[in-house]
């Protein structure tokens, strides 16, 4: 393939991440729009006197067009943004197992399809067509995952460079929430809601002719060469994509191996080819790790902290909304979290690079035992992840205050903790856990944290329903971030460490 084409492909395939696979977390945006066009205004009572008001809290305001907005009209809008996440990463596997059984023409010719749909349906949603909100954010957000998933395969094209790649693409998609800031923007000037949607069929339409007459129909490359070699081939592997920043993790030791280390396996290796002489030994049940503590404390961390970043773009137009009765301001705050998630493309390596650096530096010595030497690197693990969960403590002890100063400080918090948190969570697991568990496992947790985020309405719905209950959810929220906080902290407890391995080694 030539040189001029590769890197079209490259730029294109970025911009295509940046644009059409997680702009649903520009939600702050895309509400405002919403709520000024009178989406789902029927929810809202008539205008009626004022005294018909005395004793209801849910009492329509109007914005700027004149149309109603209330707590029912808001409830509606959210309940979509919550379907739209839970589809982000509940399909996965099934796009996975296509791209590898239909190969990439045919699946992006399906994205295609699903990505122009879902972008027509948004462009014709109006005041008396409300409810194609919810067919279009399905068609774009079960679309998103896809993409980025076929997109990723354009690392190939760049074997030298394929860690770079890949990257690059993963802070395309966390920047990729700040696209509705940018069609806000036009909105503001006077573009017509229809048309700053339309822009974005254009823009999807483009994708046809690029599938058709550029990308490969099958894959980029040899496959021997591609992405994913080995166990990393099985489709789970790539379900980090869905979230956030995906890091090749291989199948060797994920620390510095010393020269008594080598001495170690080499001795650990003819021990092992005596054994396979003999016979193959037993494979640890998937169970023993699935139904571990160390397992499920970690499933709870990182539902929790992915459902809390949801929780934080549906309800900071409420928080926006106590701080100040300024609609305009209010609007500002979506502006500055959507610039800032724009620092993703930057920010995304930094949690797996954090995380690398930390497991190498205790991996240096060459005294410790295995056992101890494994002890030490689950160690490494407490401050990329305890200064992760930090930053939602941050974020959290903000929404406690409504002042703006608080607000702009959350938003800064959750802009890192949405960077950090994938990497590191997954790098936890290919350390933790056996080698042979680490898809299956990686999978489960995908899984269930996509169907953990339909908490986020139910909550949404407590929060908006009186001020007196936004204590009770910020109350709420710190408890169950209490609980999450558990699982760093028990990685320095040596002997909890000690028995869990104890425990697994004569599983």
């Amino acid at each position: 393939m030539k040189q001029v084409t590769r890197q079209f492909i490259l730029w294109y395939g970025l911009f295509e991440t940046f644009v059409f696979t997680g702009n649903i977390f520009g939600w702050t945006a895309l509400h405002y729009m919403l709520r000024q066009e009178g989406i789902y205004e029927d929810a809202c009572e008539p205008r009626n006197d004022t005294a018909h008001y005395a004793n209801v809290t849910d009492v329509p305001s109007y914005n700027l067009k004149g149309y109603r907005t209330c707590e029912s009209q808001d409830s509606i809008l959210n309940l979509a943004y919550t379907i739209g996440s839970f589809c982000m990463g509940s399909t996965s596997f099934v796009w996975g197992f296509l791209l590898d059984k239909w190969g990439l023409r045919n699946v992006r010719l399906i994205i295609n399809g699903l990505i122009t749909s879902g972008c027509i349906l948004l462009s014709l949603t109006v005041k008396e067509t409300s409810f194609l909100l919810f067919p279009s954010l399905i068609l774009m957000c079960v679309a998103g995952v896809p993409l980025r998933l076929a997109n990723m395969q354009i690392a190939d094209l760049f074997p030298e460079r394929r860690s770079t790649v890949i990257t690059l693409y993963s802070g395309a998609f966390s920047a990729s929430a700040s696209v509705f800031v940018f069609i806000k923007y036009g909105f503001d000037a006077g573009l017509p809601w229809e048309w700053a949607c339309f822009l974005l069929v254009v823009l999807s339409a483009l994708m046809l002719p690029v599938t058709l007459f550029v990308l490969p129909a099958d894959r980029f490359g040899d496959e021997k060469g591609g992405l994913f070699t080995g166990k990393e081939k099985e489709v789970s592997s790539v379900a980090p994509c869905v979230w956030g920043t995906y890091t090749y993790i291989g199948d060797e030791p994920p620390y510095h191996r010393t020269t008594t280390m080598e001495k170690k396996e080499t001795k650990g290796k003819s021990i092992q080819a005596a054994v396979s002489e003999q016979g193959k030994p037993e494979e640890i049940p998937l169970r023993r790790s699935l139904l571990s503590v160390s397992f499920l404390l970690h499933q709870y961390w990182f539902c929790w902290i992915l459902l809390y970043t949801i929780i934080y773009v549906g309800t900071l137009h409420l928080w926006a909304e106590r701080t100040t009765t300024d609609r305009s301001e209010d609007a500002l705050f979506s502006e500055i979290y959507g610039i800032f998630q724009i620092s993703g493309v930057f920010l995304a390596p930094i949690g797996g690079i954090f995380m690398d650096w930390s497991i190498r530096r205790v991996s240096k010595s060459e005294k410790l035992d295995p056992s101890d030497h494994m002890i030490q690197v689950l160690r490494s693990c407490f401050w990329p992840m305890f200064l992760t969960t930090l930053l939602e403590v941050v974020a959290q002890v903000c929404k406690f205050f409504n002042l703006r100063s608080a607000i702009y400080v959350s938003i800064v918090s959750v802009t890192l903790l949405r960077a950090f948190f994938i990497s590191i969570g997954t790098a936890y697991l290919r350390i933790r856990f056996p080698a042979e568990h680490f898809n299956r496992l990686l999978g489960i947790m995908s899984t269930c944290s996509a169907i953990f985020c339909l908490f986020q309405f139910p909550l949404f719905i407590w929060e908006s329903s009186s001020r007196q209950n936004v204590l009770y959810v910020n109350i709420f929220d710190s408890v169950c971030l209490v609980i999450a906080m558990i699982h760093p902290l028990l990685l320095v407890a040596t002997p909890l460490q000690r028995y869990f391995l104890k425990e697994k080694s004569s599983s």
